[in-house]
């Protein structure tokens, strides 16, 4: 099952919903037949590079069961250069943080035949039976009709970012799992904006050469130095313009959004996951306003 925006659909976000952390890792469907357990992408690509979840739910107790997470190490990009490595992989670090279950006849028939709130009873029971690789996605129950039930919701989305989340997971308790896109599932991705000077201007390939491709930009904020380059959010008559501006540009300030904040994997200064360009802040070389 994938998730709709639940910025796009406001409405849906009513009643009791289970609320969750969004895991920024690797999506992994893992079915057990056999005692034997197989690790597959979203889009049904076997994973062979994490024997040891393998292992972990290589038994009888899962057979027949279809397990629904995300797989997850203490640092994503290195995590990502591991996942397709044809030899030579270093995951024993990895988990899978696990958020549904059903069983494999109804994952085949597109439909659970069980509520939200109760897969998630019956995987907290099977957690008795998980080993160290094998986490729960925690959750709490809020109801959105209900004051409390938003100012909680309020301060787990303040809080997404700064414990490292992608954002949150909404899911009314009332609803199915659905082998395909559903309002079963809501994701809120909340976003960060951090002011960064642009050192130099990077000309654009492509359709694009002769024209901005990208700012390379730098800075202090919030205390953390970053240094990135920022291409996107740009539109075609922006690439023209500042372009031809290039000269001028140097050492103006830009207002960035982006969905997180990440490290260097030598750790010497932060960067920016998908960042965009919003705004230029200020008008003089250095203002910040």
């Amino acid at each position: 099952m994938l998730a709709h925006d639940g910025a796009k659909h406001p409405k849906k976000i009513k009643g009791n919903c289970l609320v969750e952390y969004k895991y920024d890792g690797v999506r992994v469907i893992a079915i057990v037949k056999k005692n034997k357990a197989t690790l597959y992408s979203r889009n049904g690509k076997v994973f062979n590079n994490f024997p040891h979840i393998e292992d972990a739910l290589s038994k009888s107790e899962f057979n027949n069961l279809v397990l629904d997470g995300e797989i997850m190490s203490d640092d994503f990009q290195a995590l990502m250069k591991q996942v397709y490595r044809k030899s030579g992989a270093e995951t024993d670090d990895a988990y899978l943080a696990l958020f549904d279950l059903l069983p494999l006849d109804e994952f085949n028939n597109g439909k659970s035949k069980l509520n939200t709130l109760e897969r998630k009873k019956q995987l907290d029971k099977l957690s008795e039976s998980f080993q160290s690789c094998i986490k729960l996605v925690d959750y709490v129950i809020l109801n959105f009709d209900d004051e409390s039930g938003n100012d909680t919701f309020t301060k787990m989305n303040k809080e997404a970012l700064d414990k490292g989340y992608e954002g949150l997971m909404i899911k009314p308790s009332e609803n199915y799992y659905e082998s395909k896109r559903s309002h079963a599932w809501l994701k809120i991705k909340p976003f960060i904006e951090v002011t960064l000077k642009i050192i130099s201007i990077q000309e654009g390939t492509g359709k694009h050469e002769g024209k901005l491709g990208a700012f390379q930009v730098e800075g202090t904020d919030d205390g953390k130095f970053f240094s990135l380059s920022v291409g996107s959010g740009l539109t075609d008559e922006d690439r023209d313009k500042f372009w031809e501006s290039r000269d001028k540009l140097i050492g103006m300030l830009v207002e960035i959004r982006a969905d997180a904040i990440t490290q260097s994997i030598e750790g010497e200064h932060y960067s920016l996951r998908f960042p965009r360009f919003k705004s230029f802040r200020g008008f003089k070389k250095d203002e910040k306003i």
